[in-house]
């Protein structure tokens, strides 16, 4: 399994899973433009894109869905939350080949089984995906504000994960141009991980499963850093002799590809 991050952030998010014959976007929250642009950089043809399953309705994950779709007859796998949520905002009918799933049930697709998990944010029926080729298991958890039994469960079974650690709880509290509404919903159960619950669960996954990758995502711009995240991840890792190296999904550019 090969996995290139095309981009991660509040401005638009979308990742590319490779496995055998079978390409997929996880999200497609960038225009179809700078989809493209961002899959030329990384040597892939948007036509050979075989599916986009997308999380949740949330513009930063479904903005280009449509349009993306159409342009190179791309089916289009979603819940029918989502579907109900987004369809008259994103014109989804539009869409020729769509395709809506139940959350928890799991989706065999060509090569890969996707299986998607209810997670808390504030969206219809919010969901992560594991993804899992027979050699390798990938979890792409982001997007939500508190971690549940059931994603425990199944970050134990995952071989490499994309993690949100979304912001450090300290800037976000001193961040002047923030309303304490919008705080409030960030640090919410149905807002998104802090740096420091991102880094407890990874520890607890690392310690009671098998994970050797762990990238990190969805970093706000206004609260947080990549050098803030390794910080907290080295104290909250250092006390375990936990040496697994971090990576980072950018907002601003895609890439590398990571062979699994």
């Amino acid at each position: 399994m090969e996995l290139i991050p095309l981009a991660s952030g509040s401005k638009g998010n979308s990742y590319l899973v490779l496995s055998g014959r079978t390409s997929i976007l996880i999200d497609a929250g960038l225009s179809a433009k700078q989809l493209c642009l961002r899959l030329a950089i990384s040597g892939i043809q948007p036509e050979t894109i075989d599916a986009i399953f997308v999380t949740h309705e949330h513009a930063d994950h479904i903005a280009g869905v449509r349009v993306f779709s159409k342009q190179f007859d791309i089916p289009v796998f979603m819940n029918a939350a989502c579907f109900a949520a987004a369809h008259h905002h994103y014109k989804l009918e539009e869409i020729r080949n769509l395709h809506l799933f139940e959350t928890g049930v799991s989706v065999e697709y060509q090569d890969v089984i996707l299986h998607p998990l209810s997670v808390s944010h504030d969206t219809s029926d919010p969901i992560c995906f594991t993804l899992d080729n027979g050699k390798t298991s990938l979890g792409i958890f982001t997007d939500l504000g508190k971690i549940s039994t059931l994603i425990q469960t199944h970050a134990r079974q995952l071989d490499a994960l994309i993690l949100e650690s979304n912001h450090d709880p300290l800037m976000l509290k001193m961040n002047s141009r923030y309303p304490e509404k919008v705080k409030q919903r960030i640090r919410s159960n149905r807002g998104h991980l802090s740096n420091i619950q991102a880094a407890e669960f990874a520890r607890d996954i690392i310690l009671q499963g098998k994970l050797h990758f762990l990238m990190l995502a969805h970093l706000s711009e206004q609260n947080n850093t990549e050098e803030q995240c390794i910080r907290t991840f080295s104290d909250i890792f250092s006390p375990h002799h936990i040496d697994l190296p971090l990576s980072f999904a950018r907002q601003d550019a895609p890439g590398p590809k990571i062979i699994l």
